[in-house]
């Protein structure tokens, strides 16, 4: 059965290179391989053999995508129905069909192919929003999500039995305690579970610091390390979400690479023994994956234990990785992963499946309020461009010597209005998005960005990448300081290869992120250099402007201001141990 064809011009058509997961649009930078769902960028292209990329099309316009452009269809809002025969849900592609009649009537295509052939035709394959006509509205799974692309993916983990040896079980093995072979797999409440352990220790006279020296002794699960390393140029944005406690567990992330990790805080008495725990967030790590879901992150979220189940209900995609019998059995929902190869094919099939992850309905986000009064715990939110990296435009402007790309948001705050004076400018003078993103693809760190961050690790474990700009320019950089969490836009060319837009995933993404992560119970530091840095800098409890531009600091003179990285760490010392108030 066939469906007339929208013009081209009506759809934006979007997938990810299969090799190195960078966005594709049309133009350049896109090789599609007929008659498949391979898609490869202009660099990955490059690297096959002469032979083989004959048979690839480069996707200048829709139309070279063939009888296959349907599938590649971006949709600005997330549509959503259920099969009337089977409930099954169903979003837009090959599986939803459509009858309009006096009522809305759907089907998946198992039902849809049970009909006879005369009934057929009452239908239509539901490619596009289009196809649904002055009904749309009524499929919108969530109608006030600012959008134009929700499909960058955030990995969650679990920490200790996923990635780490239980620490409390390592503990039991040294000391010979029966009572600490208790974890989560058998008391899944570890607010109840970490009263009955720090009663254990002051009863056999164990401190913080014999927990420190077990830990220390600790190494990554088998395949665990390289799983992390295999994932971070897939996945820039990783999380280790854990209940276990700062205080002793340091050891265990600088094993991992200190990737970010929200974790707990304990409280030890003068004699060095545990006296009390505090848990940041009851049910932290559900509320972490509803906050990225929020700021129009899907999650995949990995874990092995009770205490795991209520995230990976939450994320999208939810993995058990060596869960007990008694979990297993619990949660049959969840695919199981038998060790870290097997969890990096079941994430791998996820990311290269070329379709689109269903999200969840976002959860209604509980007001900053909540947590105003008991926020303690430190995080740094920081823009890229001027304080880690060079200003991307500068060096386009100095490659190709185009005077109105010396303006950047130091001058214009409004980025709209600036993205469209640069499109605008590289037109004209015959530059390509290719040859753009070549040059982001050179640019170096700033002096002292990676020592910065180096000394940052072991005090903050926890720092977010934001930028404006596209992951041409961001991903390069996130591979050189080796800081898997960074949350970006993206370039869409036109047919001729030029620039056509900046495709922004969040509307004041800075903003919105400092406010979910303060609703995470954290205190947030954030840094930043410009007039699009200003919103998050004024909501975080501690802002601070990196060697701002002379008009930025004239209409700002009251926010704190540090012109070299030394100064910042000087500074910021103090304050994350808990001078700041």
């Amino acid at each position: 059965m066939g469906v007339s064809e929208a013009p081209a011009e009506e759809f934006t058509y979007f997938c990810r290179c299969d090799a190195c997961r960078c966005s594709l649009f049309r133009g350049d930078n896109w090789y599609h391989k007929p008659g498949t769902n391979y898609d490869l960028c202009a660099r990955d292209f490059a690297k096959l053999p002469e032979a083989e990329r004959q048979i690839y099309v480069n996707i200048a316009s829709s139309s070279d995508l063939g009888i296959q452009q349907n599938e590649y269809i971006l949709e600005s809002r997330q549509y959503l129905a259920r099969c009337d025969s089977c409930r099954k849900a169903v979003s837009l592609g090959e599986d939803w069909y459509h009858k309009q009649a006096e009522g809305n009537h759907d089907l998946c295509a198992h039902h849809f192919g049970d009909l006879p052939e005369t009934t057929k035709k009452d239908y239509v394959k539901v490619y596009a929003s289009k196809v649904l006509g002055d009904r749309k509205l009524q499929y919108v799974l969530e109608e006030d999500i600012d959008i134009t692309e929700r499909d960058l993916v955030m990995v969650v983990l679990d920490v200790e039995g996923t990635l780490m040896p239980e620490a409390w079980l390592e503990l039991q093995k040294k000391t010979g305690i029966e009572g600490l072979k208790r974890t989560t797999a058998h008391e899944p409440d570890y607010d109840k579970l970490m009263r009955y352990r720090i009663n254990l220790l002051r009863e056999h006279n164990i401190k913080i610091s014999d927990m420190i020296e077990v830990v220390k002794d600790l190494k990554p699960l088998p395949g665990a390390k390289e799983f992390l390393d295999w994932l971070k140029p897939l996945v820039p944005r990783i999380l280790l979400l854990t209940d276990t406690f700062e205080e002793y567990a340091m050891p265990m992330f600088e094993q991992l690479g200190y990737p970010s990790v929200f974790c707990n805080s304990l409280v030890v008495d003068s004699d060095g023994f545990i006296c009390d725990h505090i848990l940041r967030l009851k049910d932290q790590k559900r509320k972490a994956v509803e906050s990225f879901q929020r700021l129009n992150f899907r999650v995949i979220a990995v874990g092995d234990s009770f205490n795991d189940v209520s995230m990976l209900t939450a994320a999208e995609r939810g993995i058990l990785i060596y869960p007990s019998e008694k979990v297993r059995k619990a949660h049959p929902e969840f695919p199981v992963a038998k060790d870290h190869n097997d969890l990096r094919a079941k994430i791998g099939r996820i990311l290269s499946a070329n379709k689109q992850i269903l999200p969840k309905r976002l959860a209604d986000p509980p007001p900053l309020s909540s947590t105003a009064g008991s926020r303690t715990m430190w995080l740094l939110v920081c823009n890229v461009a001027g304080f880690l990296a060079p200003e991307p435009w500068l060096a386009v402007q100095e490659s190709t010597r185009i005077p109105e790309l010396r303006v950047t948001t130091a001058q214009e705050p409004d980025y709209t209005k600036l993205m469209a004076l640069r499109s605008s400018a590289l037109r004209t003078n015959g530059v390509k998005l290719q040859q753009i993103v070549d040059i982001m693809d050179g640019l170096q760190l700033l002096p002292g960005a990676t020592q910065f961050l180096e000394w940052l690790k072991p005090i903050v474990p926890r720092t977010f990448m934001i930028t404006d700009g596209p992951e041409e320019y961001a991903l390069p950089i996130f591979d050189q300081l080796e800081h898997p969490m960074v949350f970006c836009n993206f370039f869409e060319a036109d047919d001729e290869g030029f620039l056509k837009r900046l495709i922004t995933r969040l509307r004041s993404q800075k903003l919105k992120t400092v406010q979910e992560l303060q609703r995470l119970n954290f205190r947030i530091i954030a840094v930043g250099n410009s007039f699009n840095d200003i919103d998050m800098i004024h909501a975080a409890e501690k802002g601070v402007l990196y060697r701002p531009s002379e008009a930025v600091k004239k209409e700002h003179p009251a926010t704190w201001t540090v012109g070299a990285l030394c100064k910042t760490q000087c500074d910021f010392q103090p304050g994350f141990n808990r001078d700041w108030n």
